[in-house]
């Protein structure tokens, strides 16, 4: 008897520790199912009545509100998104960062290719803003969606629900000012919402087992997918829209760069950020700010924009492969 009540209790703890470590949960699925349909039939209402611009004409002559939701805006574009993965990388959690990172540049991807596709155009109040390319879905808005939201998920796996709640509203926010600019309709940053949560859950279901299979491969099989995967897309996109306003270069030389730079970093540095002091972490996060925004701005100087997309493609590559490799690198070396 006091055999099977040992055996029980152990059960019970072993399917609570389970329950904890479910990659996305029933409550947490039900909970991304219950935003995106508030989110689809708000938007799909205010669309219908007739809403669409509304927003972007009211604050249009608004300078105040322009420059603060200017502001918020910028949160979402590639420099600050840049920022973030490496302040991840360097000071939290290197394999979380690199999905981060992927989950973004996969996003990214998949934007410019709807974008290329429907050829959406901007509300007239884009003017101000002056953004290029098409609008539908707001590139922003799904970003906000890829980053911010994968980061409130990983909050949420370590149950921290306030800051799970924080970077929810982050994410709305970032779509809003898009409107308020006038860079975006509401029907843009609408499309851009949905089809961030539809990534993020995809990317969250798919990547754990799509890592648990690739570990299991050689380094040199690794080492080929990480070269051959984002050349290959890169062509594809540039084969299939040769005359796009879209930064395919970017995505796709970032995939690489990045992709090397970990399989570097997990066979040759060994960098890991839980386990230095905060002290450290502070004195790596000065670092690898100074030295990322010096690399970002130094390679953007280089005159080579007449390459276009292939610059881009090596700018970005190189860009991500230093930061990932020379800068973890450099800090085993201070903490020697």
């Amino acid at each position: 008897m006091i055999k099977q009540v040992i055996f029980l209790i152990s059960l019970a703890k072993r399917e609570n520790c389970m329950n904890k470590n479910e990659i996305l949960s029933k409550k947490l699925f039900l909970f991304i199912v219950i935003i995106a349909v508030i989110t689809f039939f708000v938007g799909l209402i205010l669309i219908l009545l007739g809403y669409n611009i509304t927003i972007c004409e009211f604050f249009y002559n608004n300078d105040i509100t322009y420059t603060i939701f200017t502001a918020i805006s910028y949160l979402g574009d590639t420099t600050f998104l840049i920022v973030v993965i490496v302040i991840v990388w360097y000071v939290y959690d290197v394999a979380f960062a690199k999905n981060l990172a992927l989950s973004l540049l996969g996003s990214y991807f998949v934007n410019s290719i709807t974008k290329d596709i429907g050829q959406d155009p901007r509300p007239w109040t884009n003017v101000k803003a002056n953004v290029e390319g098409p609008g539908f879905p707001s590139g922003h808005s799904q970003q906000g969606v890829a980053g911010y939201g994968y980061i409130g998920y990983e909050a949420y796996q370590k149950n921290n629900k306030v800051i799970s709640w924080i970077f929810i509203i982050l994410v709305y926010l970032i779509a809003i000012s898009r409107v308020i600019i006038g860079a975006h309709d509401l029907q843009d940053i609408w499309g851009g919402l949905l089809f961030g949560m539809i990534w993020l859950t995809i990317f969250i279901v798919l990547e754990p087992k799509l890592s648990e299979i690739i570990t299991k491969f050689s380094l040199m099989i690794k080492i080929l997918l990480s070269i051959i995967i984002p050349i290959v897309l890169f062509i594809i996109a540039i084969l299939i829209f040769p005359y796009t306003e879209l930064d395919y270069g970017l995505m796709c030389g970032g995939m690489m760069g990045l992709s090397l730079g970990y399989i570097i970093g997990n066979e040759k540095i060994g960098y890991d950020p839980k386990e230095i002091s905060t002290m450290q972490k502070l004195i790596n996060f000065a670092i690898g700010i100074v030295i990322t925004l010096g690399l970002y701005l130094g390679l953007g100087f280089i005159p080579l924009d007449d390459l276009g997309q292939m610059w881009d493609f090596i700018q970005y590559f190189i860009l991500a492969i230093l930061l990932t490799t020379l800068v973890p690198w450099l800090f085993t070396k201070i903490q020697r």
